[in-house]
C-alpha cells in the first residue's frame, strides 16, 4: 500500500501534471493539495463564536429530502472552499555538456503546485489548509469562488497534524462552519470539496467509512492520527479543502488517499485541526504533551517471552534520557499496560492519550517489568521542536 499527498503539481516547460509524494510522482497515498442556516460573510466573529459546538441531526436514507439538504450543505459552504496557488525555488544541477559530475552550474528552478483551502474567520482572514500544501512555499495566491483573489502568508503549521493555518487580507470574506464531531458515526454522509486537478469547487459525495484511522505521512513517515476515512472521491488537488457533513458543516480537512484504491481517502478530524489552529493563532505554533518514549504494540509472540497473560499495551522501546518518561523511572522493554487506569489494548491508545494530555498534567501508568505490576506517574513535559 503506498501513501501519497494529493497536491497538483504544474511543472514549468515541461507542461505536465504529476503527483508529488514523498516517494515521488504517482506513488502510494496521495495527499489532497491541489452555518447557522446560512453560510454569513462575517466581519468580527470571535474564536468562541466560529468554533461553537453545532449539534443538527441527518435526515436519514437517500430521498427528495437528502438530495435537497445535499444541494443545501453545498451551498452553504462552497462560498469559503478557496483555491491555493503555491510557487517555490528549488535548486537543480544543469550539465552544460551533458557529461554527470562536470561544470554543473546551478539554477533555481520555479516550481508551482495547487490545492485548496477553508476559510474558517472571514472577520480576521483565516484559512485552514495542509501543511503540506503550502510548506516551503515563497508565494501563495489564495482566489474565492467569486472569483476575488489575495495573497496568503502562512501564520503557522502543525506538521504532525498535516494542518496549516494562512492568513489573506479582505473584507466581507465568506467562511464555513466548523461541526462538533463528538458523535460523529460511520455511515454519515460526507461531501468533499475542493478544487481537483484544478477543476475549482468540484463536489463528490460519500459516506464516512471508518473513525480514528491512523497512516504514515508520505514526507516525513510520522503517524497522522484520528483521520476521518470516506469514500468520497479525492483527487489531487483536493488537499485542504473540506469534507463536510449534510448540514453543511466541516468534518474534516482533506488530505490524503491511497493511490491505487478506490473510494480510501483521508481527512485530519476537524476537531483535532480546530485545536492547531487555536494554537497557532494565540501563539503562532502548536505545543504538546510529550512523554520521551517510543513503543510499540504488544504481538502475541511478545506476550509469551513477557510471560503476558494477553497480548495487550505497549512495549516501550526506547526512552529518552532525561526525558518525562525517564524521570519517572520508565526503562526500555517495559510494558505499560494501563493508564490513568484504563487498560490499553492497542498501543495508538496510549499515543491518543498523551496527545489529548497538555504539558505538566500527569499520568500514573501500570507497567509490567520481569514478571511484576508497578505504578509509575510521569510528569509530560513540551515536545520539542525537533521531535515535530
Amino acid at each position: 500500500m503506498k501513501i501519497q499527498r494529493t497536491v497538483l503539481w504544474i511543472v514549468p516547460l515541461l507542461a505536465v501534471l504529476v503527483l508529488a509524494g514523498c516517494a515521488g510522482p504517482f506513488s502510494g497515498l496521495i495527499p489532497s493539495k491541489n452555518v447557522e442556516a446560512q453560510l454569513t460573510t462575517n466581519t468580527s466573529t470571535s474564536l468562541a463564536e466560529i468554533f461553537s459546538p453545532s449539534t443538527t441531526s441527518e435526515p436519514q436514507g437517500v430521498n427528495e429530502t437528502t438530495e435537497d439538504a445535499i444541494t443545501l450543505a453545498v451551498g452553504k459552504v462552497n462560498p469559503a472552499i478557496v483555491f491555493i496557488d503555491t510557487t517555490y525555488q528549488t535548486v537543480q544541477q544543469d550539465d552544460r555538456f551533458n557529461f554527470p559530475g562536470y561544470y554543473t552550474i546551478p539554477q533555481q528552478q520555479p516550481q508551482e503546485g495547487q490545492g485548496s483551502g477553508v476559510i474558517v474567520d472571514g472577520g480576521n482572514g483565516y484559512l485552514l489548509t495542509n501543511n503540506h500544501v503550502v510548506k516551503n512555499a515563497v508565494a501563495i495566491k489564495v482566489t474565492l469562488p467569486d472569483g476575488r483573489t489575495f495573497t496568503g502568508s502562512v501564520v503557522g503549521a502543525d506538521s504532525l497534524a498535516d494542518i496549516a493555518v494562512v492568513k489573506i487580507d479582505g473584507a466581507n470574506l465568506p467562511e464555513a462552519k466548523l461541526a462538533d464531531n463528538t458523535n460523529l458515526k460511520v455511515g454519515s454522509w460526507a461531501i468533499a470539496i475542493g478544487n481537483p486537478y484544478g477543476f475549482e469547487n468540484s463536489v463528490t459525495v460519500g459516506v464516512v467509512s471508518a473513525l480514528n484511522r491512523t497512516i504514515s505521512d508520505p514526507d516525513s513517515g510520522n503517524p497522522l492520527m484520528d483521520l476521518i476515512q470516506t469514500d468520497a472521491a479525492i483527487n489531487p488537488g483536493n488537499s485542504g479543502g473540506a469534507l463536510v457533513n449534510i448540514s453543511g458543516e466541516v468534518i474534516g480537512i482533506n488530505t490524503a488517499i491511497i493511490e491505487s484504491a478506490q473510494g480510501i481517502g483521508f481527512a485530519v478530524n476537524i476537531d483535532a485541526a480546530r485545536r492547531s489552529f487555536q494554537d497557532i493563532v494565540a501563539h503562532g505554533k502548536v505545543t504538546r504533551a510529550w512523554m520521551g518514549i517510543t513503543f510499540a504494540g504488544v504481538t502475541e509472540e511478545i506476550a509469551k517471552q513477557l510471560n503476558l497473560t494477553q497480548a495487550s499495551g505497549a512495549l516501550v522501546g526506547s526512552v529518552s534520557a532525561g526525558g518525562p518518561a525517564a524521570k519517572a523511572g520508565l526503562l526500555a522493554d517495559d510494558v505499560i499496560q494501563a493508564a490513568d487506569g484504563t487498560p490499553l489494548v492497542k498501543a495508538e491508545e496510549l499515543r491518543q492519550l498523551i496527545l489529548s494530555k497538555k504539558a505538566g498534567d500527569t499520568l500514573t501508568l501500570t507497567v509490567w517489568r520481569n514478571g511484576q505490576t508497578l505504578s509509575l506517574t510521569v510528569t509530560l513535559g513540551e515536545m520539542p521542536s525537533q521531535v515535530q
